[in-house]
């Protein structure tokens, strides 16, 4: 079996994402980023998948961030660095234009680039052992405007400046008063739970309207221009022209549970 992978399952609407490199404390290799791509174009093509819940494997970490021990051979000056970063921002990028929420399901270690990919989720359920940091001054690296970003867009500039300047890790109650966390958690199998849970709230929801409401949170958030507040509305406007629309208020007439399409 290779140690270090990605892996994705799907079942009842929940796309699994799960880091599975248990050695390195599911540090993400060059081949783990050239393969998460391709997962989260399944994950936003399948008409079948209603959610997205990232987790780690076993029982140490979410992710702690890229694989220092390839950077020596790969990313161990400026051009290697730049071929290696376009990895992780084709990941990004698919992560910021997914039309489907995502959930990020945190326990032990949460560093560096893990922190990134759980910042760029909607929700972030935590087990008290979880710590989040962000370490790049620590091994003398950038951590780059882009990426600070993504924690100003979470917890604001004097928790972001706090983080990265210190290259600290937190941990316990001081993530949710950071911001950093939707729910915490006593431990893992709580943890897990309400991520399930919330995720199962989410597949049972009507897919057009998540995608309006994504759609709605990233031009909120849109730094490399204005707001397209057409594009918005118009996948608002879908919604009320949708047989799910008809299919929820036939559902709350007749008292039960609506069965939503996506059409």
């Amino acid at each position: 079996m290779n140690e270090a992978r990605v892996t994705l399952e799907v079942a009842a609407g929940i796309a699994r994402l799960t880091f599975d490199h248990p050695r390195r404390m599911n540090a993400i290799t060059a081949a783990m980023w050239q393969a998460l791509p391709g997962l989260l174009d399944q994950v936003q093509d399948d008409p079948a998948i209603r959610v997205l819940l990232l987790q780690g494997a076993g029982d140490r970490a979410f992710c702690t961030g890229n694989d220092i021990s390839e950077f020596e051979a790969i990313r161990a000056d400026a051009a290697q660095s730049a071929a290696y970063n376009a990895l992780q921002r084709a990941v990004a990028e698919r992560m910021a234009a997914l039309e489907k929420p995502a959930i990020a399901a945190i326990h032990g270690h949460c560093l560096g680039a893990g922190l990134e990919l759980a910042l760029q989720c909607d929700m972030r359920f935590a087990s008290q052992e979880a710590r989040m940091g962000v370490p790049a001054v620590r091994l003398g690296l950038p951590y780059r405007l882009e990426d600070i970003a993504k924690l100003v867009d979470v917890a604001g500039l004097a928790t972001a400046r706090r983080m990265v300047l210190t290259g600290r890790s937190f941990a316990g109650a001081e993530l949710e008063r950071m911001g950093l966390v939707t729910q915490m958690l006593p431990d893992r199998a709580a943890m897990l739970a309400a991520a399930e849970a919330a995720a199962s709230d989410i597949a049972a929801a009507a897919p057009l309207s998540l995608r309006a409401a994504k759609a709605a949170f990233r031009e909120i958030a849109r730094r490399d221009g204005p707001p397209d507040l057409a594009r918005a509305q118009a996948l608002a406007d879908a919604c009320y022209d949708s047989a799910d629309y008809a299919e929820g208020r036939a559902a709350r007439r007749e008292g039960r549970p609506p069965r939503f399409t996506g059409r």
